[in-house]
C-alpha cells in the first residue's frame, strides 16, 4: 500500500509518495492528485524518495499526471528518486518526458525563493 503526504508551499505543492505504488493504489493516488491540481499550482513536485516499488500501472498514472499538469500549465517535477526507481524510469525512458531532479536541485530552484 502507498501513502501520499501533501505539502502546500503556495505556488508549489509537493506530494511525497511512501510505500509500494501499484495498481491497487491508483484510485487513491488519482484522488489526491485531483484535489491538489485543482488548486492550480505553478509547480507540482513529486518526492519519490520513499517509493519502494512501482509497477507499470503506477508509471501509467504518472504519465496521466503529466498530461493533466500540462493541460493546466503546471510544471511537474519528480525528485529524490531512489536508485531502483531511477532505474525503472531510465529503463522506461521516462526521463525523455519527465523532469527529474535531485532533492537539492528541487529545493534550491522551487522552495528557497
Amino acid at each position: 500500500m502507498v501513502s501520499i503526504a501533501c505539502n502546500d508551499h503556495g505556488k508549489v505543492i509537493v506530494l511525497a509518495i511512501d510505500g509500494e505504488f501499484y495498481i491497487e493504489s491508483i484510485e487513491y493516488a488519482e484522488m489526491i492528485w485531483n484535489e491538489q491540481i485543482a488548486k492550480r499550482p505553478k509547480v507540482m513536485g513529486i518526492n519519490c524518495k520513499n517509493i519502494r516499488y512501482i509497477d507499470s500501472s503506477a508509471v501509467g498514472i504518472m504519465v496521466k499526471f503529466l498530461n493533466s499538469a500540462m493541460k493546466q500549465k503546471t510544471e511537474l517535477i519528480f525528485f529524490d528518486l531512489s536508485e531502483s526507481i531511477f532505474n525503472v524510469f531510465k529503463t522506461a525512458k521516462l526521463g525523455n518526458f519527465f523532469k527529474i531532479m535531485t532533492r537539492t536541485q528541487f529545493e534550491m530552484e522551487y522552495l528557497e525563493k
